[in-house]
């Protein structure tokens, strides 16, 4: 129940979720990359699958939101992320019950890894920012116009973009974390899909493979006290922050911020590798 936290452990989680939110959806990644790190440190007792459960629950909102915002915009590829949802779902079931399987020590060494990862992702996504960017010659044909009447003309090559969603379907799993950090530089470097559009189709197989995920982990029976309420908490948060990030997306300048939060991620990775390792 609700009253089981303090003040001080409500104001940290809802705080903590509506940040994470926020930064989620202007990336596309969920903001599980963030959350993780931050609860491993908070609850430095909490098993793998207790803090995968509530980073899990903030994912699912913090996509669901940005994902109504994003189609409210109209900018959202349902082929694509149809095509995604289908091969990623499986995987991240399988992931998250290898979490459940996986103890504390091994968890934050991989997660080590997974974080000095999202870092190059993140400076790799800044130094792309308001690049231009031009679009792949063969695949499917897309034509999106946008609530505001910009208009996109793509193509996707379904088979290569089906290869690489079950991979990150398990990272979501096992992680908690999302499998945007895999699907948006892939969909931007590989696919050459256009940023608005990969960022908002992410979010909608995010909250399929999310919700999968987190399934597993409910119906395990296995929950540590104040699990849920926290997830509540946390959810919450990310759920009104992803709005707020939806509407500021387009107006803020991403480059800096996604550096220096990549920035961030790489000293937390290493720091992490280093207490794990000694």
């Amino acid at each position: 129940m609700l009253p089981e936290l303090t003040v001080a452990q409500f104001l940290l989680l809802s705080s903590l979720g509506l940040s994470v939110g926020i930064i989620g959806a202007i990336v596309g990644v969920g903001g599980g990359f963030l959350l993780v790190p931050a609860l491993l440190f908070i609850f430095p007792e909490a098993s793998p699958a207790s803090i995968t459960s509530i980073s899990l629950t903030a994912v699912f909102f913090n996509s669901l939101s940005a994902s109504i915002g994003y189609r409210i915009r109209r900018n959202q590829d349902f082929r694509t992320a149809a095509l995604l949802i289908i091969t990623a779902a499986p995987a991240a079931i399988l992931g998250a019950y290898i979490n459940q399987q996986t103890g504390r020590g091994p968890f934050e060494l991989i997660f080590g890894f997974a974080l000095i990862f999202g870092a190059v992702y993140l400076i790799i996504r800044s130094m792309l920012e308001n690049s231009s960017q031009t679009v792949s010659a063969t695949g499917k044909a897309r034509s999106i116009i946008q609530r505001d009447g910009r208009s996109y003309e793509y193509r996707v090559n379904e088979p290569i973009a089906a290869s690489v969603a079950p991979l990150a379907g398990f990272v979501a799993g096992f992680f908690g974390i999302g499998g945007g950090i895999i699907n948006v530089p892939f969909m931007l470097i590989v696919l050459r899909i256009p940023a608005n559009i990969a960022v908002a189709t992410s979010q909608l197989e995010l909250t399929v493979a999310s919700a999968a995920a987190l399934l597993v982990h409910v119906f395990s029976g296995v929950q540590e006290s104040n699990q849920w309420t926290m997830a509540a908490v946390v959810g919450f948060g990310t759920l009104i922050g992803a709005q707020i990030g939806v509407r500021i997306a387009p107006k803020v300048g991403g480059r800096i911020v996604l550096g220096v939060i990549g920035l961030g991620l790489l000293i937390a990775g290493t720091r992490l590798l280093a207490t794990s390792l000694l």
